[in-house]
């Protein structure tokens, strides 16, 4: 299903940019859905977290946003390993783009107003699996705290 739409959004670009960013977002998505899933509990706020933050980093309109968010909810529960995923954020980002994903998942992680330990263990399992140094985890961490606790 996915791939068909990937398919469909790609063909009616004449770049392959369009589909770059599709798979980046996606990349995001699918780990900021681990986060959110991770205590058990999915929230909207978290889900509205999770679209705000791929509507920052991306061209996408909300509506591809949205159904970018609902078919990665639906695979979750399929997905056996995040590997690929995690491989394409190391080939492909910057350190800059790995802190400011870091940030959306702390951001998400804070979004229903509490950090449970899991979604604290997700976030620092794949710091570490995207070679973030113990600093830059923490100083995202505080950053999405000071937004949190100023708003």
């Amino acid at each position: 299903m996915f791939s068909q739409w990937i398919s469909r959004f790609a063909a009616q670009s004449d770049s392959s940019e369009t589909a770059d960013t599709v798979d980046l977002a996606r990349v995001c998505v699918v780990l900021l859905v681990e986060v959110a899933r991770s205590d058990n509990d999915l929230t909207q706020e978290e889900l509205d977290t999770m679209a705000a933050a791929v509507k920052s980093t991306s061209s996408l309109s909300t509506q591809e946003i949205d159904q970018l968010i609902s078919s990665c909810l639906a695979e979750a529960d399929q997905a056996i390993s995040l590997h690929q995923h995690i491989r394409l954020i190391n080939d492909t980002f910057s350190h800059e783009q790995k802190v400011q994903l870091m940030e959306q998942m702390w951001s998400v992680a804070y979004a229903d107003g509490d950090l449970d330990r899991y979604e604290e263990y997700t976030i620092r399992k794949t710091s570490d699996l995207i070679y973030l140094k113990h600093r830059d985890f923490m100083q995202a961490k505080l950053r999405v705290l000071d937004r949190v606790n100023s708003a």
